[in-house]
């Protein structure tokens, strides 16, 4: 409990006396894990999405084949005969590609025409728009713009390639006219990109240790720590699961974790330099974490514990990863730290932001419990609201707002026949119906037999005759390998502004046509779709445990209540924030989400733990929270700053999937740095338990 003391001398002496030993055992220990469990890193969320999906599955029974889909945008200066030959050479350039499976572009529609003799159409003709010059080009796009509006802009200067193939392709060789953007991610990481922005965020952390502290020692000890600590995690995670493929931003779980509770031990042995006596510094260091550092642990491991199990490799990899991180930071802590510092003093130790935590107190921003009292209850409001949009008949927290996209989709058959054209049909019917505008069109064996036909003067309805004239027209000019094969027909669906959650959702509800996704876009989107619920009822089974746990602790039915409400702030205050942005769900969005579960977990069970100690030894509440913040507070501000600072950096990386872990986790983190100096000290003195002892009526 708070109020006991370890006596830690023995302990400390034998630290001491073995230290070249236990720094060398680690050093050597960390090698030879880091050589035997080596993980291979990806930038790319889509491995993980995908492992859990069960359409993916599905697809794979069916044995269809699955494939990237990316889009080249081409912007020109004018669209004359020699722009035209520019870009219908290179679509034919990437057809031509041998991981490439198809092109749509401009210049892959088919354009049926009737050839007249006298006043009956005897025969239709099929003519692709690469065939056709530049003035009956332009002309047929402004008269039938709304079929094209998805390849080319009405000012005839933007142009798009939907290119599906079995990988993203370098277009670096290609001729291009114009200028051009093509994003492809394929989750291979640029380490000189990523080595330059590692050193600078070395140089800023030494930056900001060097000015908070005066001293190089807290870089020094921190960076061997943090180094120890992240490879013996993720060694460690390879060798309980056996998954070797990591997401490169999984790091910053293992940084953020063990940064923050090594600064809770250096802070202590830092401000303890007031007397000549290294010994003492340690003895300090020791005793007044050992114990809430050993909590935090096992709150971490019992709270995650069970989700360690769940048949989900994203929730098993964050799990862990949280951990892991806090176990190994723990026991490093404990050893290595002690025998490091033993090595090192601290002349003139400087304290920074001593003062803040002065004017806060006098301001007495802690004492408004009607204040207090509002911010919870508008908490609590979202918290409700975010469960009725996620468990509500159709979930409205996940949103992706998608501008001239893709969707491809593959519809398997037993025989193509008129009923099954028409189930065709009544699908992209009741899709265009349902979505109006953001449904831009639809390219499939429906449309292509209705236009072939609508251009036959010898046939009107689509009957049984009709449609037999229009196979025969089909295969007579090789469309057939266009629309189906010999097992399902292909539908490709161009979306305009549209939610592309929702209509999956749609989709996938759907019934009379059997749909399956075949682009690894969609199946993502649908993966995030389908684990939405599983991943917030793992977050809020994660959050009762780890309020339970803390009241358990502190022997205090109120503590469930803080446990649980300061670490749901700020995932609940960021998903608001993120709902109201549209947002798509994202690992890099998992991973800020599970630092800031980490750091506030931390932080609950060392204030708690510093604040009743005082309280309980029969200091007053003005005191007790002033020690409270100069002994906990200040390392988590300083930790906080500096884990912004480097994520903020992570933003203007130009590496997407650092560009997204810097901006969630930097906005995480402040959410959470303001729970923990303004609702978490303000909560405590809600439910302080001394407080009839004092009686009290404001912070004296």
């Amino acid at each position: 409990m708070y109020y006991n003391t370890p006596k830690m001398n023995r302990y400390l002496d034998f630290i001491l006396k073995y230290r070249v030993f236990v720094i060398i055992f680690y050093f050597i220990f960390v090698v030879f894990m880091g050589a035997l469990y080596t993980p291979k890193f990806l930038s790319s969320d889509a491995l993980f999405w995908l492992k859990d999906s069960p359409h993916l599955e599905q697809i794979k029974e069916k044995k269809f084949t699955t494939h990237h889909l990316s889009k080249l945008v081409i912007r020109v200066e004018k669209f004359d005969e020699m722009t035209r030959r520019s870009l219908l050479d290179l679509h034919n350039e990437l057809v031509k590609l041998k991981e490439v499976q198809k092109v749509y572009s401009l210049f892959s529609h088919d354009i049926v025409q009737s050839s007249k003799d006298g006043e009956a159409s005897e025969m239709l003709t099929v003519i692709n728009t690469g065939e056709i010059d530049t003035l009956a080009l332009r002309k047929l796009i402004i008269d039938l713009h709304s079929n094209y509006a998805s390849v080319v802009d009405d000012d005839f200067k933007t142009f798009y390639y939907f290119i599906s193939g079995d990988e993203f392709i370098d277009i670096s060789k290609l001729s291009i006219p114009g200028s051009y953007e093509y994003a492809a991610n394929d989750g291979t990481i640029d380490w000189y990109s990523l080595g330059v922005y590692i050193i600078a965020a070395l140089l800023m952390t030494i930056l900001i240790f060097r000015l908070l502290f005066r001293s190089y020692v807290v870089f020094f000890s921190a960076a061997v720590l943090i180094a120890f600590s992240t490879v013996l995690t993720f060694a460690f995670i390879v060798m309980l699961t056996g998954i070797e493929t990591i997401h490169i931003s999984m790091l910053f779980i293992a940084i953020s974790i063990t940064l923050v509770e090594f600064l809770y031990f250096y802070y202590r042995w830092h401000v303890s330099q007031y007397r000549n006596n290294r010994h003492n510094a340690l003895i300090k260091m020791l005793t007044r974490n050992i114990t809430p550092a050993m909590w935090t642990s096992v709150i971490t491991i019992l709270g995650l514990g069970s989700l360690v199990f769940i048949d989900s490799d994203i929730i098993k990899l964050l799990s862990l990863g949280v951990i892991l991180s806090s176990v190994v930071g723990y026991v490093l802590n404990l050893t290595l730290l002690p025998a490091l510092l033993s090595y090192l003093n601290i002349e003139h130790a400087r304290v920074p932001y001593v003062k803040l935590g002065y004017i806060l107190l006098q301001r007495e921003v802690y004492n408004n419990k009607k204040l207090l009292l509002l911010f919870l209850g508008v908490t609590y409001g979202l918290i409700i609201i975010g469960a009725y949009m996620i468990y509500g008949e159709n979930n409205k927290f996940l949103k992706l707002n998608v501008k001239n996209e893709q969707i491809e989709l593959k519809i398997p058959y037993e025989q193509i026949d008129l009923p099954f054209v028409k189930s065709i049909e009544k699908f992209t019917h009741d899709m265009e119906e349902h979505f109006e505008d953001g449904i831009d069109n639809v390219v499939s064996l429906s449309t292509i037999i209705h236009s072939l036909n609508d251009s036959n003067t010898q046939t009107k309805e689509l009957d049984e005759i009709a449609f037999s004239q229009a196979l025969f027209y089909m295969d007579l000019y090789g469309l057939n390998d266009k629309y189906f094969d010999e097992s399902s027909t292909h539908i490709i669906i161009n979306l305009w502004d549209i939610n592309k959650i929702e209509l999956i959702e749609w989709m996938l509800q759907y019934e009379g046509i059997e749909l399956y996704f075949i682009d690894n876009a969609t199946l993502i989107s649908s993966a995030k779709y389908d684990q939405t619920v599983l991943l917030a009822s793992s977050l809020f089974f994660a959050l009762l445990i780890i309020g339970i746990i803390t009241g358990w602790i502190f022997r205090s039915k109120a503590m469930v209540f803080v446990g649980f409400t300061v670490n749901v702030i700020p995932i609940v205050w960021f998903g608001m924030i993120i709902t109201l942005l549209a947002i798509p769900l994202s690992l890099e969005m998992l991973i800020a989400m599970t630092i800031s579960l980490g750091l506030a977990s931390d932080a609950t069970i060392h204030f708690a733990f510093k604040y009743f100690r005082l309280r309980y030894f029969g200091r007053g509440r003005k005191y007790s929270l002033e020690k409270m913040y100069f002994y906990s507070g200040i390392p988590v501000v300083i930790g906080s700053i500096i884990l912004i600072s480097v994520f903020s950096m992570l933003y203007f990386s130009g590496i997407h999937s650092l560009e997204l872990i810097g901006l969630y986790s930097a906005s995480m983190i402040l959410l959470s740095l303001m729970t923990d100096l303004f609702v978490l000290p303000a909560m405590l003195l809600y439910i302080d338990k001394f407080q009839e002892k004092f009686k009290p009526n404001k912070i004296v």
